[in-house]
């Protein structure tokens, strides 16, 4: 009998007949269940019955949901990150869990930079200024000869570096594992967090969601920033802790901040919508067509590769 595989992120509803073709060719099927948006923990409890291969969004995979996954034996994000997954109980239970990597990290660099350029140019600011009929003078500042400060120097954090070189910006890192060919091949140069936070123009984040990594930008680290300096978060919410970046941003501690990530996912009663100087996306940062076709293929391929005795090529268990 084909296995079954069940696909809850939202972002492949549209190629259904692509899924469909994919599995079956290898001897696979796409489950069918009537999914309900945003997933809650006992929707997916209720989903995941009689299934044998997992394809998740940012639903959370929690011990309580893999209890009642009784055939599961694997999981693939449709990304990198894996927080939202219990993988220590998904390990206990056999089951395999796997990520996209490589897939988005130039669609999430890209609006590193695209919200660099916004927020040192005042776009936003003077967008609106627009729809309300003025025409205004804004003074931003250059990207060009300023320095940029990369905590996480992954797959994401160096395609984000060597844009940056292309706008002649300095590349300060910050990261547990160093790669030393890379920085010395690109001119980086490998820092405390402390002097990356003192020195940066613009700090990006690009960090796994970890215990170490769990509000690592607090309100000491917001103090040593620069008032001129800005926070761009593309990684995840809760590596910045949001009262204190909303209390930053309150005492002009720091010149603004770009959020893609929130603590809270969708974040309710959102305390930046006050701030000009804050550019928001709602979690979109690998959200591209061609993020989305590198995902699909990678995240069917890594579970119909387990489910047929095959290694999956980015398992992190």
């Amino acid at each position: 009998m084909a296995k079954e595989v069940l696909v809850l992120s939202w972002k492949y509803g549209g190629v259904r007949e692509e899924i469909v073709r994919f599995l079956e060719s290898r001897g696979c099927r796409l489950a069918e269940r009537e999914i309900i948006y945003p997933v809650t923990e006992d929707h997916l409890c209720e989903l995941i019955r009689d299934v044998d291969g997992l394809v998740t969004g940012l639903e959370p995979v929690t011990k309580k949901v893999l209890a009642h996954a009784n055939r599961l034996k694997v999981i693939s994000t449709s990304g990198v990150g894996y927080d939202h997954i219990d993988v220590e109980e998904a390990t206990r239970r056999g089951i395999a869990v796997c990520i996209c990597a490589g897939c988005n990290n130039h669609s999430v660099a890209e609006l590193t930079l695209g919200m660099m350029i916004g927020l040192s140019r005042r776009m936003l600011e003077a967008d609106r200024a627009m729809r309300r009929g003025e025409w205004g003078r804004f003074f931003g500042q250059e990207l060009w000869g300023k320095t940029l400060g990369i905590v996480g120097l992954g797959r994401v954090g160096k395609s984000v570096a060597l844009l940056a070189r292309a706008f002649s910006m300095r590349v300060l890192a910050h990261d547990i594992v160093w790669d030393i060919t890379f920085a010395n091949e690109h001119g980086i140069s490998y820092v405390s967090l402390e002097r990356l936070l003192q020195e940066s123009d613009y700090v990006s984040l690009h960090v796994p969601l970890t215990r170490d990594t769990r509000y690592l930008i607090d309100e000491r680290a917001l103090s040593l920033m620069k008032p001129t300096a800005y926070l761009i978060n593309l990684a995840r919410g809760p590596v910045v802790k949001q009262s204190a970046l909303v209390e930053a941003l309150r005492a002009g501690k720091i010149a603004g901040a770009g959020l893609d990530v929130f603590e809270v996912e969708p974040i309710q009663d959102n305390p930046f919508i006050e701030f000009d100087n804050v550019i928001m996306t709602p979690h979109l940062g690998g959200s591209t067509q061609e993020a989305l076709e590198r995902t699909l293929y990678l995240s069917l391929t890594n579970v119909t590769n387990v489910l047929n005795g095959l290694p999956a090529h980015c398992q992190v268990n």
